[in-house]
Formats: structure tokens, sequence, C-alpha cells
């Protein structure tokens, strides 16, 4: 006999009026209900005198929940997971017992030895014909039969049903769905185990799982956030990329355009990417993720940029400053002049940009907030536009941590980084997020005309 689990906070008068009626009107009496919450007490004096139900303490956090009932089971029970708000569960076939309909699901699970299944994830038969399923289908949390691993535990909150059953897939080659019931619910209501901030981390959490399981995740934009669905797939990559493919010294670097392509590893234009180094993750580049439309911005000539705008040349000088360009002394590298008495100020190539704090409510900020989130490494401060520019080798040795995001716009120039081997294609609607910080990169020759180059990072701040 299976149990049914229900991890249920601040909704007591939810859970009577949804997802206990649903049971007592399709289960029957002997079936155990087992609620697990923080509010042991509440829940326990309203259900004192119901011998089906049980009340558990648990701590607060859906994931805490349910590896408390992980634990708390024996090895090989079978758990038959609700939400606390499930408004029914529609049937392919009017005759069919739900009740009855459970029970047999356990007995196929077991019969192939699966352990995790679920019901369509939604209130549609229309697409359905009432077959049970095998594969790598995607076991929604609100409804879903467990037959208890007692090794599996640690899911996150945020989309740990999309990883509970990548999760259960990989160990057993398989995940079963009942196509003859339907679940009807409503998503995101207030209170539950997730906290009211349940919602602010998805895009986030998504990536994460497309760098973790790039096998087994579509990226999907959605209206207000990027989702992922599980399918097998070869639209997303990865590559182990490997230090020691400079072309030339660190030093000899510095200032310099490419000159040669870095053709080891060719990115393809429909396909996503995960970089890892040693088998760290450094790095993802996302395709058609993100759209700017009527992008224009007041842009101004910039004279301190010695490294991104290469080695200086005298064509390239603002022009009040080319009667000057053979009194200064050059750095190393001659990317930038040198101060003396008679200039008391560095000169480079004059390039077109803007740089700001993101705070400021303009264009830019607009365009950060719509990508922010992109970022799982950390946080950006600081933003800075190039306008027709072609950048030469440097490293951002301006910012606090290794990683940038990366946009571009009307771009048709790699990124080049020889020291890791590698050209990385990001285009219009790309999304790179990479650690620059720690490597020399360049743009590849191109047309430059009407290009734009946005990087946003976290900047060093003064007194920090």
């Amino acid at each position: 006999m299976f149990k049914i689990i229900i991890c249920s906070y601040n909704r007591l008068e939810l859970l009577k009026t949804k997802t206990l009626n649903f049971i007592k009107n399709n289960f029957k009496s002997n079936v155990p209900v087992y609620i697990f919450t923080p509010q042991y007490d509440d829940y326990f004096n309203e259900f004192i005198e119901d011998d089906q139900i049980k009340i558990i303490l648990t701590k607060k956090g859906l994931s805490n929940a349910r590896n408390h009932v992980i634990d708390y089971f024996e090895e090989d029970e079978q758990l038959l997971f609700l939400d606390d708000d499930i408004d029914d569960i529609i049937k392919y076939d009017p005759a069919i017992k739900i009740d009855n309909e459970f029970k047999r699901s356990f007995k196929l699970m077991e019969k192939n030895k699966i352990k995790l299944g679920s019901i369509n994830p939604t209130s549609n038969k229309y697409f359905s014909n009432g077959d049970y399923k095998y594969g790598l289908y995607f076991c929604i949390g609100c409804c879903y039969m467990l037959i208890n691993d007692k090794q599996i535990l640690d899911i996150k909150d945020e989309l740990e049903d999309y990883e509970r059953s990548i999760v259960y897939y990989k160990k057993y080659q398989s995940n079963f769905r009942n196509d003859r019931l339907f679940i009807k619910t409503k998503y995101n209501q207030k209170g539950g185990m997730y906290s009211v901030a349940r919602n602010t981390n998805r895009t986030k959490r998504a990536i994460e799982l497309f760098c973790i399981y790039p096998n087994y995740v579509l990226l999907k934009l959605k209206k207000e956030y990027l989702g992922i669905r599980l399918k097998w797939n070869t639209k997303n990559q990865t590559i182990n990329l490997q230090m020691g493919g400079g072309l030339m010294s660190r030093d000899m670097l510095n200032g310099s355009y490419p000159n040669i392509k870095l053709d080891k590893n060719k990115l393809k234009l429909n396909t996503n990417y995960i970089f890892k180094l040693q088998g760290k993750l450094i790095g993802y580049l996302i395709r058609q993720i993100y759209s700017i439309k009527d992008f224009k911005i007041t842009m101004k000539n910039n004279q301190n940029s010695g490294d991104i705008s290469g080695k200086i040349e005298k064509e390239k000088l603002g022009k009040c400053f080319q009667k000057y360009y053979d009194e200064y002394d050059f750095n190393k590298q001659k990317t930038r002049t040198a101060k003396s008495k008679k200039h008391k100020f560095e000169l480079c190539n004059s390039i077109q940009r803007l740089s700001k704090e993101i705070k400021k409510n303009d264009v830019m900020n607009r365009i950060y907030e719509d990508v922010k989130d992109y970022n799982i490494f950390g946080t950006c401060n600081y933003f800075t536009c190039n306008k027709d520019l072609q950048s030469a080798y440097h490293r951002d040795r301006r910012n606090r941590t290794p990683y940038v995001m990366l946009l571009t716009l009307n771009n048709k120039l790699n990124l080049s980084i020889p020291e890791l081997n590698i050209e990385i294609n990001n285009r219009d609607t790309d999304l790179l997020v990479f650690d620059l910080k720690n490597w020399f990169h360049a743009n590849t020759a191109g047309e430059t005309k009407d290009r734009y180059s946005i990087v946003f990072f976290d900047k060093k701040i003064k007194g920090e």
C-alpha cells in the first residue's frame, strides 16, 4: 500500500479545502496521509480526531521537508507526493478510479525497476492517448510517485522537480509517466513550503541545471524568466579547454590584435556551450536569449583605455593630440603614453565609450535589468559600452570577480582567447558569461561600423 505525503506550511485552510478534500473524494480511508510541516501544533490540533492523518514536525523549506520524508520512511516504500493545493486530478476515461490507477502505477514502476513517476503535468487531455510511458519524462513536483531511494537527497527548492527527474533518470535509465491522469492545480499561490521569493531565482537555477546537465536540458525563454524543459539534445555542448595554447608571450599579447584564426574549437551558431577548465566551470554561451531594439546611445570619446584600443597609432588619435605624438614616451607595450612634466595626462587611441554605474536610470539600466539574472557566478555593479571597436588583447583587470556578461549588437567579430586556444562567436541575441579577468582576449578583425559591445562586471570600488 502506498502512502500519501503532503509538505505544507502556512496553508492549513487551503490544504483542507483543496488537497484533503480531493483525497477524501478519491482515496479509500485506509490510505494513510502524512503531513510534514514546521507548524506542528496548528496542524496537529486541527486533525487530532482524524485517524487517517499523521502530522510530522519538520524544518522550513521544501527541500528540507522532502529530504526528511526520504529519511523518515524505509527503503523502497511507495510514496505519493501531493502539494497542499491540488484542485483535482482529471481522468482520461471517466471509468478510471484514481485510487486504483495509482496502485497500478506503482506496480508498473516496480516491474520495470523505475523509482520515479508522475502523471501528465497539464490539465489538457487533447494530446494524450491514455498510455503508460517510460523514458526521460518530467515528473512534476505537485504530484509524483516515488519508490523510496534513501541515497538521493539534497535537491534544491527552485526547479527541484526538474533536477529530481534528471537524477532519477540517470540512475534508473527511465522515469514513468501515467498519461491517463492529468493534474489540475494553480501554481505559485501565496504561502507554501517555498518562500515568498520562490520565483526570483528561476533564471539562475535554470542556467545552473543547464551547466550541470547539458545533455538533458533545453533552455526556453518565457515572458518573465528563462525556463527549461527536459529533452535529450545536442544543442548544448561542453568544451573542456586546456591551458598553454598561447601563440606568444603574455607581454607580447598585451595591446596586439589577432592575426591568426584559432579554429581548434569551432562553435556552431545554433548550439549553446559550457566552458570548463581542469573540470571547473569558467563560463557559458547561450544563443538567442535576449533582444535589444531601438538601441541608440550617445557615446563619448575616451582616452583612457590603452589596452583595449591597442598599440597607439597616430591616425587613431584625436586630431588635437596628433601633433604631440613624437613628444610622448610610451609604455612597454606602446598602448599608452607616460605622464611627463609637459603632459600631465596619459594618452591612448581614441575610442567611443559610455561607462556608468548600473543604478543609473537609462537604457543601459533597462538592459541590465533584463539580463542580470543570467550571471550565475555573481553580481554586476557597472557597465561599459563600446562603439565601433575591435578590442586588442587585454585582461579585465578592473573586475573584482573574473566573470563578466558580454552582450553585442551588429557583431561579426569573434572573441579570441589564444591562451585557451579558442574563438567564441557570440552574435546578436547571444549572451556570453566568461572569465575575462585572467585571460588575454581580443576581437578578431571584421566590420565594426555600428557595432556595440556591452560588458557588465563587478567593478572594484575605491576604498574596498
